[in-house]
């Protein structure tokens, strides 16, 4: 018997043997069944067809994968999670998608809430609006402090939160009307706006800040001087402001040091990072991001270290046209810093309970 038939016996033997066949003692040359009996010899046939098949549809499936993504999780990485910073569609700049069908994937996402922001105008009504659109999920807006509406403007922001649907509860200090912002990406010969020059916080902006604490509601940095963040981070504890979120803290605008972002955490402030400024730097693939720093997670893994996660909350700063939309941006950030070794419980405080926090909501 050659040796590719002796081969070829021992596996029809233990297939036998396996469903209950009586073992033959010899396999007959060029043959396959079993001589002790016809049923038996049938039995076995029957299996190895069944085992053939069986491994040919394994092997098929297992080709036609191949260069493809991986299945859907059972459980969205993001379940439960909240976006302090998300940027849809109207604005004055190019965006992927509208506030509605940015509910939608995050809903889809099992997401708990997303917060939308604009440049130029309130999102409290947008936000309201979305909300009825797409139930299930907490949909908020605010008011950025820009020359748009009237700059550092305290009718802006006590007309923002009182907007019918009570979902305006974010306030923004100036972004890129800023001083910080106009010096180092538009002209450092030109002004902007400041909140806290040479460390004192203005009047108008202690005006702010008082309605912010009357009403409980979310002062958020912008892009401001690094020194006004921590005069501003002081003043606003001062004067009972309780959720504090420094924006995107350690990209080149407001560019705190990690010794500025322990001390504002120490007065109660939250640290955000952007899964924007992980796609930032020099080399992006993105010319317009090349103007800021990149913050990884590399950056997160040693704020986790040296400021702690419970002072920590991750957004994404998404919605530029030719970025990842923002649920996608979201877990990809989850992913990147779980490879550096950041726990689920620490993922856990700065996606879902420190936003939770800031935001007013229980746990």
């Amino acid at each position: 018997m050659s040796g590719g038939h002796q081969r070829q016996g021992v596996v029809v033997q233990e297939i036998c043997f396996f469903v209950g066949a009586a073992r033959p003692s010899k396999i007959p040359h060029r043959r396959y069944a079993v001589a002790n009996s016809k049923s038996n010899a049938v039995m076995c046939r029957l299996m190895l067809l069944f085992v053939v098949i069986c491994l040919t549809a394994a092997a098929g499936v297992a080709y036609a994968q191949v260069g493809f993504p991986p299945p859907p999780p059972k459980v969205s990485p993001i379940a439960g999670a909240i976006d302090m910073h998300i940027h849809p569609d109207p604005d004055i700049f190019v965006r992927s998608l509208t506030d509605t069908e940015v509910a939608m994937i995050a809903k889809r996402q099992g997401m708990r809430g997303i917060v939308l922001k604009n440049h130029v105008a309130p999102t409290a009504d947008r936000a309201a609006l979305a909300m009825q659109q797409v139930p299930g999920i907490e949909v908020w807006g605010g008011v950025v402090l820009n020359n748009a509406v009237g700059g550092i403007n305290p009718a802006a922001v006590e007309f923002m939160y009182r907007m019918g649907g009570g979902r305006g509860k974010v306030v923004w200090l100036p972004t890129f009307d800023s001083d910080m912002h106009i010096k180092t990406l538009v002209d450092k010969n030109k002004s902007g706006i400041l909140v806290a020059p040479n460390g004192k916080v203005t009047p108008a902006t202690e005006e702010v800040l008082k309605i912010i604490a009357r009403e409980n509601l979310v002062l958020a940095t912008g892009h401001i001087h690094p020194e006004e963040v921590v005069a501003v981070v002081k003043r606003a504890g001062e004067l009972g402001v309780k959720n504090i979120i420094v924006t995107h803290a350690f990209t080149r605008i407001p560019g705190l040091t990690m010794a500025q972002a322990k001390d504002v955490a120490a007065m109660g402030a939250m640290i955000e990072i952007c899964y924007q400024q992980f796609l930032s730097g020099p080399t992006s693939d993105f010319p317009w991001l090349r103007s800021w720093d990149r913050v990884d997670e590399k950056t997160v893994a040693m704020a986790v270290k040296e400021i702690g996660a419970k002072s920590l909350v991750l957004s994404t700063d998404l919605g530029a046209q030719d970025l990842p939309i923002p649920t996608d941006g979201l877990i990809a950030a989850v992913q990147a810093i779980k490879r550096q070794g950041v726990s689920d419980a620490d993922i856990d405080l700065m996606i879902r309970k420190n936003p939770a926090r800031l935001l007013g909501l229980a746990d």
